[in-house]
């Protein structure tokens, strides 16, 4: 493309937009942050002048600026389907954090809108570029385990998410906002799609997410097309900070990811050993998100494919509404694509 850097605006300034808003400014070479918005106007007002841009408080006024080429779509879930289809129709490349929408028909849509357009969408699944993960699904791929046969994962959050986030309406519930991670980590590692699901969970930690309908404690196991069975367990509270495994194992060996130690560094005294403790998740994963940045913007320069597509955040949002029918129905339920 006829371009040497690609203009971005950043649209939403909560937790998650102010971090990709300081990678695009400070990290990403061949992008520039141009434009952010929110619409809280002091957070828009201070933001732009952190970085010396423009603030907006519209979006639909942003999307009108013909120097922004692309927009990063970071604002709570249920506004992600509008967002995405006007930012098509507006010509601009989007990137949308993780989940894409709160459900399969508005993820479809999404979909359709980018295609119809003819833009980049990415879907923001950062741990498809820690380096941990990464080089896991190399050694996969080149058989250093042999055929994967189970897929195993622990994901724990210190506590519960902003309020939003607590109603499955506005955010997908437990299932999707947090859980569809480690979908799309199962789907990314084993190179299969999974079939079907099976669901056992509560609202047992937090009382005010039970009264908005969610669960803070759940199990899934799941079977891959082709072969091959899955575990993923999830909790909304961890209380000594941010907890992720994960391993596969295979006919030859099993990968392991993740721990709460750490080889790299201990220490002896006489109380015993200790080693460095949990890392907290900006610093586990801060890298990550740069390098899931420098992909977007690779991807609108070169012309080519985003590494995780519209179609990679359906596959989440599909396999997060047959969990929640499983949990309905008390069985198992096959997972049905729609793209």
């Amino acid at each position: 493309m006829n371009m040497s850097k690609v203009k971005v605006g950043v649209a939403g300034l909560g937790r998650i937009g102010k971090v990709h808003a300081e990678i695009i400014f400070s990290r990403l070479e061949k992008a520039e942050l141009v434009a952010v918005m929110d619409i809280v106007g002091e957070l828009a007002r201070t933001t732009a002048e952190k970085y010396k841009v423009k603030a907006y408080t519209d979006y639909d006024a942003m999307l009108k600026d013909p120097e922004i080429d692309a927009v990063y779509v970071t604002t709570p879930t249920n506004l992600h389907k509008e967002m995405i289809i006007k930012a098509a129709e507006s010509g601009k490349h989007i990137f949308a954090e993780k989940p894409i929408t709160v459900t399969v028909s508005e993820a479809v849509e999404a979909v359709k809108a980018a295609e119809k357009a003819g833009v980049k969408l990415m879907v923001g699944y950062m741990r498809r570029f820690d380096d941990a993960y990464r080089t896991a699904k190399k050694k996969i791929s080149e058989g250093a385990i042999g055929n994967p046969l189970v897929f195993i994962n622990v994901a724990r959050d210190p506590g519960p998410p902003p309020g939003w986030a607590q109603d499955p309406r506005l955010s997908g519930g437990i299932f999707l906002d947090m859980l569809s991670h480690d979908f799309d980590m199962a789907r990314f590692l084993v190179s299969r799609e999974v079939k079907e699901v099976y669901v056992r969970g509560e609202a047992a930690l937090y009382e005010e997410i039970k009264q908005k309908g969610d669960l803070d404690v759940v199990t899934i196991s799941f079977e891959f097309e082709g072969g091959g069975y899955g575990l993923i367990h999830g909790s909304r509270k961890s209380v000594f900070g941010y907890d992720l495994r994960t391993e596969v194992m295979g006919t030859e060996g099993t990968i392991y990811i993740g721990s709460q130690t750490d080889p790299n560094l201990a220490v002896g005294t006489k109380q015993g050993l200790t080693y460095r403790g949990v890392q907290w998740f900006w610093s586990r994963f801060y890298d990550a998100y740069v390098s899931e940045g420098e992909a977007f913007i690779n991807s609108i320069l070169m012309d080519e494919k985003p590494p995780i597509t519209g179609i990679d955040g359906l596959r989440a949002v599909e396999i997060a509404e047959a969990c929640w029918e499983s949990l309905r129905e008390h069985k198992p339920v096959t997972v049905k694509r729609r793209l």
